[in-house]
């Protein structure tokens, strides 16, 4: 087993949740150094996570010949820079997403990597998360075979109808807005939670109906926090996506439910899936990535995982400190594994540039749709750019 030299550039809130935890647990990754601007946050990160070497440059990581790996996690409009430099080093990479704020900017960043052919991936892990694929496979499945419930009633009198053929995806996220920072909502670093947010769903969306590709956006709201995305791909397949800035962390932020000939099937915050109409798909739950309480729940699914949440929120605050919380898996250690697979064996990343530029694409035409109130086309030629190396 090959063991990569990673180092983490940008070591915020996100970086302690997730990226330091889970690199540092990878028994294929040694992580090298934890590089932020604040000297004084590395170093403490370094420390909490026995990283041998903090430091405030960034030439000093990417010039180091042993790194083999860099994880961006800084502010968005930092991403360029960062990967045209590491890729010019070759280093592999993974970015948080979004990949960029701007086209200019995604453009750059497509053809550092492929003109210095290394890999990257943007980290829109819900395409990874056990339970999306699980979803996907009987989706898929039931299209090839279908299976109905003895009670369903079947049309005989005539053929369906073209709407009926068509198959809908709607993903649906409440949560509330002062979870997010203003450097979140500041338009030159953060871009709005469409930028910086609602491009994981778009992905999904995207991945989930692929080989497919969309062709019409529309959306409605307000690009910087409550807003909603209606995405029609090729077939007449939809996905609709609605956020919700007003809700609350009493319940959980995600679920997703698809409807097609005459199933739905329903995942509920990455830790259940039901499956209804089919008959042939038993309910299903999912591990979490973390659980701090598994005495609580025993029963798993969304039932269980809200009772660890509420046992949680009962303990004191320096007991929550230590404790920790309940964490789903929505497939961020399943990206980096098939990442370093990647990596490692010249395979396809798991969420490469392409994928980063459509989201990008997508939330710039969504932006677009909202200030101009029209439905707009999503043109082939914007997909797939014609980009010279």
């Amino acid at each position: 087993m090959k063991q990569f030299v990673l180092a983490q550039i940008g070591c915020g809130a996100f970086a302690e949740q997730q990226d330091l935890p889970n690199f540092t647990a990878n028994p294929r990754c040694r992580v090298k150094y934890c590089c932020d601007l604040s000297l004084e946050r590395a170093q403490a990160m370094a420390q909490k996570f026995h990283v041998p070497h903090a430091t405030d440059r960034i030439p000093a990581v990417l010039n180091d010949p042993e790194v083999d790996i860099i994880k961006i996690a800084t502010s968005h409009e930092a991403h360029r820079p960062i990967i045209e430099a590491a890729a010019a080093n070759g280093k592999h990479i993974i970015c948080e997403k979004p990949m960029a704020l701007e086209e200019e900017e995604a453009y750059a960043i497509m053809r550092a990597v492929r003109r210095n052919k290394v890999k990257l991936a943007v980290d829109m892990n819900r395409r990874m998360a056990p339970s999306m694929i699980a979803l996907r496979d009987k989706f898929r499945a039931h299209l090839a075979n279908p299976k109905f419930q003895p009670w369903r009633f079947v049309e005989v009198d005539r053929p369906l109808l073209a709407e009926e053929k068509y198959s809908q995806f709607y993903l649906n996220i409440q949560d509330e807005s002062s979870s997010y920072r203003m450097v979140h909502l500041d338009p030159s670093k953060g871009g709005g939670i469409i930028m910086g947010e609602t491009v994981h769903w778009l992905d999904l969306a995207c991945w989930f109906f692929a080989p497919q590709r969309p062709v019409e956006i529309t959306a409605w709201g307000s690009p910087r926090l409550t807003h909603g995305i209606h995405l029609k791909f090729e077939s007449g397949d939809s996905a609709t996506i609605n956020y919700s800035s007003g809700g609350t962390f009493d319940y959980p932020k995600e679920s997703f439910y698809v409807t097609a000939n005459g199933v739905m099937f329903r995942n509920d915050f990455f830790v259940e899936n039901n499956y209804y109409g089919d008959p042939s798909f038993a309910r299903e739950t999912f591990a979490l990535q973390r659980d701090p309480l598994p005495e609580v729940g025993t029963e798993g699914g969304l039932s269980g995982y809200l009772a660890k949440y509420r046992e949680t929120m009962r303990t004191s605050r320096e007991d929550k400190a230590v404790l920790g919380s309940a964490v789903v898996d929505k497939g961020h250690r399943a990206m980096i594994e098939g990442f370093l697979d990647a990596v490692e064996f010249d395979r396809e990343s798991p969420c490469d540039e392409a994928a980063g530029w459509t989201a990008v694409c997508l939330a710039r035409l969504a932006i677009q749709s909202i200030a101009l109130r029209q439905t707009l086309p999503v043109g082939v030629e914007k997909l797939e750019p014609a980009l010279l190396l």
